[in-house]
């Protein structure tokens, strides 16, 4: 059961990390909103199949694009 669980996780990281590297303002926000949907979704099956070190990973990984969000809400610009 947890190798049906490992599966689902490269698809997560995949978005966030695209969304962590998006440089144009203009598509950051889907990016952003796509891996917190992967995210979630993502948090949802470990909580019914009870496996996990991974939720750790998944909440710094939350933790880091409602950072990036409001970092593109607040002026259009990121400050890198």
């Amino acid at each position: 059961m947890a190798g049906a669980g490992n599966r689902a996780s490269p698809q997560w990281r995949g978005l966030y990390e695209a969304a962590v590297l998006e440089l144009d303002h203009d598509k950051l926000l889907e990016r952003i909103a796509e891996a917190r949907k992967a995210i979630l979704d993502r948090v949802e099956d470990l909580f019914r199949l009870e496996v996990g070190t991974e939720d750790e990973e998944l909440m710094s990984a939350l933790i880091a694009l409602g950072d990036l969000r409001k970092m593109a809400d607040s002026d259009g610009q990121l400050q890198v």
